[in-house]
């Protein structure tokens, strides 16, 4: 009977040995020593170290915590919520996106990895997309409007892999929704029966 596989333990080494040494310098070997199981079990089950990159991913990604917003009537609640569950999700597994962002353009076989990238990112644009729908927040792409909402995060965890000190480490939440509603927040149309003096 083969050994039962705990896919949390080898999907978690997947994505630490990945963060830690990059693509071509993760081995299955190494993976399969800290994931306590035969490296021929992941060729077998997965095809290939990029097979089970990208399986690794896309469950992990799957529970994290940005992936997991919700809607409610309160805009500026909502979009804390949603750069705090950024926060968390970039800390367990940030190292790991940022390297494969750097490295599938070198490795065309990641090309399916970056596909765990979008369910995240389409969750965080459909609550942009609900409060835009309630006349909170301008119109515009909300995936972009995404990009934009998380980009001091991003820059910040960018820094971070430099090993250099971050500044700005701790990005308060609020402060950074309250910069991107000062620039995104709809205001109520002027009105045009207003008389003209």
């Amino acid at each position: 009977m083969p050994k039962v596989i705990d896919v949390e333990v080898l999907f978690e080494a997947t994505i630490n040995v990945f963060a830690e040494n990059g693509y071509q310098s993760a081995t299955t070997q190494e993976i399969a020593r800290r994931a306590g199981i035969n490296e021929v079990t992941l060729f077998r089950r997965y095809g290939s170290k990029a097979g089970l990159i990208t399986a690794a991913l896309a469950h992990q990604l799957a529970q994290a915590p940005f992936a997991h917003l919700a809607v409610t009537d309160d805009v500026e609640a909502d979009l804390a919520a949603l750069v705090q569950a950024y926060a968390e999700t970039f800390r367990s597994y940030g190292g790991a996106v940022l390297t494969l962002l750097t490295e599938a353009p070198r490795h065309p076989e990641l090309r399916e990895a970056m596909t765990t990238l979008l369910p995240n990112l389409r969750n965080a644009a459909q609550v942009i997309a609900a409060h835009q729908a309630r006349g909170r927040i301008k119109p515009g792409d909300p995936l972009q409007l995404v990009m934009l909402l998380i980009a001091p995060l991003l820059a910040s965890g960018l820094w971070s892999r430099t090993g250099a000190p971050v500044p700005a480490a701790d990005l308060d939440p609020k402060a950074v929704v309250g910069a991107f509603l000062d620039g995104h927040r709809r205001t109520a149309a002027p009105s045009t029966s207003a008389s003209h003096r």
